[in-house]
């Protein structure tokens, strides 16, 4: 007996694209989380470029851009004096090809309350206050016991329940890594008073030792966070307002700003795991839950958001019977890796902004910091964490011709002429939806849109283009065609129609 098509365990961000994926793809699921209530915290605060793309897809991309800012100064102090000021999202403006070129700050419970709203547009919702117990799995199920005595049969079943995960350990995955018994942060959501709203703020001290206030849009509040030591004051502590008040006056001596009304506070350790294993039979795991990572860079979370969208679409045609196992496990072969370099980018980040280490704290002061002043340093930054260049070109699933855009690349954007009603329209509206999306460039061949029709129905769209953005943008000449995944990605870049009939034919149950 099956209850539901897939099992959700978690009801944050990865949980929450996941279920948006599954529910515009008529896959039937549910999404479980224990707490028993959705929470305010900021936590990760910032949608990168790649994620703002997956919420285009998901047609809520104008809701994360009316909601969030993509300015924010940051005031840099040193020893108490202030040294500079860095437009670290300046300078970057949309372009063709990538529409969503920044970074977009805001506190993750409104990405959290936003994916919220689509899952209900889409029909869905997260069941609050349901805690895994326990699961068991056979060939053709799993059967999850929830803390409550409910019993569930799902087809597949996915963590997305954070770095404590339950999934994880009752799949029985592995969790590697490293858990600092020295490096603690206290990190915490506060107003405050005597600062101008316009700006985050980060005071570096001469004990190397550092402070900072980021202003959350749209809120009163401030995330504030804070590096301990041990033998510090506040390294054994549990946070307060109190002792966040005492740290602040002590390090930055501004006894003239009042940190109040707090309504998260919360203690740390550095961190950076990375499961051996995204799959156990019938049951995966993403986000937090799969890799955890340092706070640098705002890449945990976006990491997670794109391993459910890497998985949505190969669990959907799993479920309908329509792909070969194997389909899955190209989630683990292609997000993995994924993980694993961004875990190299983000330990690195907090290395050069929050290491306490003398060798380190002298870069950073004297060179690193002085070089984040420079406009072609901050694209660099930005370009580097942006997940824009992800790619999957050692995957199974991207074969064919190299080009300007090779098989595993992101599929860029482009303004073109709709195909159908001659419109202006941009190549994100054509692959926008649960599809895959062949676009031909130059002659049409008679039939070919008819014939993938009647073998694959709604789940490709065939597009013709003439000359213009787009084949100059994927350096595609006359007679290319380029097959889109569902998640954006090039699958195959080829000359011949029977190679991408053959490519859509192996990915598909005879």
């Amino acid at each position: 007996m099956t209850d539901v098509d897939v099992l959700i365990v978690g009801g944050g961000p990865t949980g929450l694209t996941l279920a948006c994926e599954l529910a515009r793809r008529g896959v039937t699921f549910r999404v479980i989380d224990r707490s028993p209530e959705f929470h305010h915290q900021s936590r990760g605060k910032g949608i990168q470029p790649r994620s703002l793309e997956v919420f285009d897809d998901l047609g809520v991309v104008q809701n994360f851009l009316d909601a969030g800012t993509a300015e924010m100064p940051a005031r840099i102090h040193m020893d108490r004096r202030f040294v500079a000021e860095l437009h670290l999202l300046a300078g970057a403006h949309p372009r063709p090809d990538v529409p969503y070129p920044t970074l977009v700050l805001l506190p993750q419970w409104r990405t959290e309350r936003i994916l919220r709203a689509r899952l209900a547009e889409l029909g869905g919702h997260v069941e609050l206050g349901l805690r895994l117990a326990g699961l068991e799995q056979s060939d053709n199920q799993v059967v999850a016991h929830l803390a409550t005595g409910e019993v569930i049969h799902a087809s597949y079943l996915v963590g997305c329940d954070g770095g404590g995960s339950a999934v994880r350990e009752a799949a029985g995955l592995a969790f590697p890594g490293l858990v600092s018994e020295t490096e603690h942060y206290l990190l915490g959501d506060v107003e405050v008073d005597g600062l101008p709203r316009d700006g985050s703020y980060v005071w570096y001290a001469a004990d190397e030792s550092s402070v900072g206030l980021a202003l959350l849009p749209g809120t009163q509040s401030w995330q504030f966070g804070l590096t301990v030591r041990p033998g510090e004051e506040g390294a054994g502590q549990e946070p307060s307002l109190e002792l966040f008040q005492r740290l602040f006056a002590q390090r930055t001596g501004r006894t003239d700003v009042r940190l109040h009304n707090p309504t998260w506070l919360s203690r740390f350790s550095y961190k950076v795991r990375l499961a051996d294993h995204f799959r156990a039979g019938r049951v995966f795991i993403a986000g937090d839950a799969a890799h955890v990572h340092p706070i640098a860079g705002g890449l945990g979370m976006n990491t997670g958001i794109q391993d459910a969208y890497n998985l949505g679409w190969k669990l959907a045609r799993a479920v309908r019977g329509q792909a070969p196992d194997s389909l899955l496990d190209t989630y683990e072969r292609e997000r993995r890796p994924v993980a694993e370099s961004v875990l190299r980018t983000s330990g690195a980040g907090m290395t050069t902004l929050f290491s306490t280490k003398p060798l380190m704290t002298c870069l950073r002061d004297r060179i690193i910091l002085p070089l984040m002043r420079s406009t072609a340093v901050t694209k660099a930054i930005i370009s580097k964490t942006s997940q824009l260049s992800v790619n999957y070109r050692d995957s199974e699933l991207s074969v064919g011709d190299k080009g300007k855009v090779r098989p595993g690349d992101r599929a860029p954007d482009s303004p073109c002429r709709h195909p159908v009603t001659g419109e202006p329209s941009r190549l994100f509206d054509l692959f926008r939806g649960p599809h895959f999306t062949l676009l031909h460039f130059g002659a049409v061949v008679p039939g070919l849109a008819e014939r993938l029709d009647a073998l694959h129905g709604d789940d490709i769209r065939v597009h013709h283009l003439e000359p213009g953005p787009p084949s100059k943008r994927y350096g595609a000449g006359k007679g290319t065609f380029v097959l889109v995944r569902p998640d954006g990605y090039v699958a195959v870049r080829t000359r011949s129609a029977d190679a991408v009939a053959d490519y859509l034919r192996t990915l598909s149950v005879a």
